[in-house]
Formats: C-alpha cells, structure tokens, sequence
C-alpha cells in the first residue's frame, strides 16, 4: 500500500500564495490589488521583527517578498535596502533606496539612510552630500540627524570649526537633542573651556533632570570651576535622593574631593597673608 504524505501549511501563507498566482497585481484603475497589501504589510512585519533580532537574512527574504507583493510603497524599499545596508551588501542597498526615492522624490529618510549607506561604503564626499540634503528638506522631521552625521564626518576629517557647526544646527533644530548636547558638554570641557562646557550642561540637565551620571559629571565640571556652593547644594540632593548605591558612592567620592579642594584653597589664602 502506498503511503501518501500532506504537507500542512499555515493558511496565511496559503492565502497570501494564492493572491500571487491567481490575481492581477493592479486592478484596471491602476491600484494594487488589496490581497497583495496585505500580503505586502504581513512580510513587512516579519521583516522589521527581524530587523530587532538582527538576523538580516531573514529580514532581507522578507522584505524582498513585500516589495515583490507590493513595489509601489516606497517604505518598503526603504527597509529592504536597509536591510541590505545592515548585511553590507551596499550595492544592493543603493538600489533599494533608489527604488524608494524613484516613488517618493521628498522622502528625509531615505536621503539620512543615503548618507549612513556612503559613510559605510567609505565613499565620504557621496555620504556628506547625502547628509546635506537631508538637512535641507524641510519634509524631513528628523533633519537634525543629519546635521548630527556630518558633524562626524567632519570631526573624522579633522575639520573641527564644521564639526562644531554642524553640531549646533542638530541643536538648533532640536534643543533636546540628547547626543548633540552631550557631545557639546564633552568636547568643551575636554577642551578645558569649563564655562561653555557647563551651558551644554545645564541645557542637558534642564531637558533631562533624571540623569544623575550626568548630573555627576556636572558637578565634577562645577568643582573643576570652583563653584563649591552650587556643587554641593547638587550633591546633598543626589545623595538624600538617588536610589543607586554606585551613584551615592560617587557622589560622596566628590564630596571629599570638593572638601580636599576648598581646604587646599584655604591653605593658599591664608600664606598670602602671611
């Protein structure tokens, strides 16, 4: 007698399997057939939960069978292409994005993912003209981002007055842009230029209060300056408030070295006098 197997498949797939074979990909006024949407928006899923687990492979057959459902929706080439970008096939990635620009001229995030593309691919002078682009489209919600990125380039470049500069467009354009303020913060007081470092600071801190590694860093800047009394109002508050023992330990850490300071201060005064 001979054995008959069946193979069971999910019925998602089943459906979405038939839409491709049997149904027109437009209908006659030139929409895309509602199955294939939907089909599209279900590979699309898997392939962002992909995206999360880094496993490219994955997310690039998905997003391939989205755009294949549905290559009318420029969101779709645009995350097939980063996934290529994520698994440095650049080739393929440029193509995906440029399938994406070809539906949507305007679209900001295309443009920024140009720009990360070219600085993967080392292709830098492509990169910043990416970059700057996405700067100047005032479509692009996240333009700053941009401005962010070419900072990097420049900085990387050695070009320290356009890294500067393009640093505080990111701000200007978004005051609470975490990376850039901090990035600010850091450069100046690096720099040994204390009073400009501690206006980035402070920007953070009014933005984001709840840092307390940050808020740490800040009062080591105040002790650095000598402002002993700002230094340990902050502390006191840190130290009666923080639920972080490591963060209490550091804080009671520049306690001493605060005292350490004023009483070195004390000593140097009072040999003037004498």
């Amino acid at each position: 007698m001979v054995k008959r197997f069946f193979l069971v498949l999910p019925v998602g797939f089943i459906f979405i399997s038939s839409c491709v074979k049997e149904r027109p990909l437009q209908t006659q006024g030139g929409e895309v057939n509602k199955d294939y949407i939907k089909g599209a928006q279900f590979f699309n899923k898997l392939g962002l939960a992909a995206m999360v687990e880094e496993n490219y492979a994955k997310a690039i057959a998905n997003f391939k069978r989205a755009v294949q459902l549905n290559p009318y929706d420029p969101e779709l080439w645009k995350n097939l292409g980063e996934a290529y970008m994520a698994a440095k096939f650049y080739k393929k990635a440029e193509w995906a994005f440029s399938r994406a620009l070809a539906l949507k001229p305007d679209y900001g995030e295309v443009y920024y993912d140009f720009g990360v593309l070219y600085t993967q691919w080392g292709k830098f002078k492509k990169a910043e003209e990416w970059f700057k682009k996405a700067g100047a489209l005032d479509t692009y919600g996240e333009r700053y981002k941009a401005f962010f990125a070419l900072a990097h380039l420049y900085k990387n470049q050695g070009k320290e007055k356009e890294y500067l500069k393009n640093l505080q467009r990111a701000i200007d354009l978004y005051p609470k842009y975490r990376e850039a303020l901090l990035e600010l913060a850091h450069y100046y007081r690096d720099k040994g230029k204390y009073a400009i470092a501690e206006k980035y600071y402070i920007r953070y801190l009014t933005a984001y209060p709840n840092d307390e590694t940050i808020t740490l860093e800040y009062i080591s800047l105040l002790i650095k300056e000598g402002k002993y009394g700002i230094a340990k109002k902050l502390l006191k508050s840190l130290i009666d408030t923080s639920q972080n023992p490591q963060v209490v330990e550091k804080a009671y850490k520049l306690v001493n070295e605060l005292l350490l300071k004023e009483a070195q201060e004390k000593l140097k005064q009072q040999k003037v006098k004498n």
